[in-house]
Formats: structure tokens, sequence, C-alpha cells
């Protein structure tokens, strides 16, 4: 190959990823948690319950000049950590308008109705949302990953399921 052409290839090269937005996604078997929690919709509460969380994401954005658009092993360490405060533990909604929540020497109480729990402080997460669903959990750990990362060139979306094919995904 001559050296203009080796040049204008070069330069097709800079320009593809100068121009293109890529998508890349990061679903490990490995990457989630295992928590208890009830949900309420409608007015009606669920019975207490866990699942084995699988947490996912995607990041968005331009193909930097070293061919990238994020570095993955800073995002899975970011989204691990995140996921191991949650795991093993209950989850309570400090948002939610049908409970109540109050803390003691005891530890942590959870009044919903007629049900009260009493949660040891250190087998509960506070969560400053007004329900546990896989949405509102989305939307916890999106906000809890752009606090970590800080202000990127990529946008994020992140993904809960409570089982395989059942979840859901909030987006920047």
């Amino acid at each position: 190959m001559a050296v203009d052409e080796q040049e204008s290839v070069a330069s097709h090269s800079r320009l593809w990823y100068a121009a293109m937005e890529a998508s890349l996604e990061l679903a490990r078997a490995d990457i989630g948690f295992s928590a208890a929690h009830f949900s309420i919709h409608q007015g009606r509460s669920e019975r207490l319950h866990g699942h084995n969380y699988r947490v996912s994401l995607r990041a968005r954005g331009t193909v930097d000049e070293e061919g990238t658009v994020v570095d993955f092993s800073a995002l899975k360490g970011a989204l691990r950590d995140l996921c191991a405060e949650l795991d093993e533990r209950m989850l309570v909604p400090t948002r939610s308008p049908h409970v109540r929540v109050e803390e003691s020497a005891d530890g942590i109480s959870l009044i919903e109705g007629s049900r009260r729990f009493l949660i040891p402080r250190g087998d509960a997460v506070l969560l400053a949302l007004v329900n546990t669903t896989c949405e509102c959990l989305a939307g916890h750990l999106l906000g809890a990953l752009r606090g970590r990362l800080g202000s990127t060139g990529y946008r994020l979306e992140v993904r809960v399921e409570e089982i395989p094919g059942q979840g859901a995904s909030v987006s920047e």
C-alpha cells in the first residue's frame, strides 16, 4: 500500500471514531444483589419477599480518539460497589406515603398499615424512594452511579431485573 493510501485510511479511521456514537452494554451475571422488600401498588401492599436482582447498564456517547466511549473497569467497579451496599439487606423506602420509618436503639421499625417490621440496623438499607419497585431501584442506582462518576461525556441507562426478563430501565 502506498504512503498516500495509508494516510487516507488513517484519516478515514480518525473520522470514523470522531463522528460515531456508540452504545456499550455491561450485563454480567455477577453484577447484582439479593434483597428483601415489598412494594405498594394502588394502596395494596405485597407480602414481604426477596429477589436475586440482576443489574445491567448501557453507556452511550461519542467514540474518542482512542476508540472507546467509556472505561468498562470504572463502570464495573462503581456498579459492583453500589450493588454491595444493597446486597443481603431489607430495602426500606423512606419517602413512601404508605410507610412510616422509625429508628431506635433496637433497630429500624417499618410500619405499613397494620404490619410492623423490626429490622436490625445492619440488615436494612434506607433508600430515599417512594417504593422499592424495579423502576425506583434503577433510578436510585443511576443517580448514585452518576454521583460517583461525576460529569462524563456519555449518557447512562441502568436496568434492574427481579427475575430474568422482568425488570425496568431508567436512562439519563
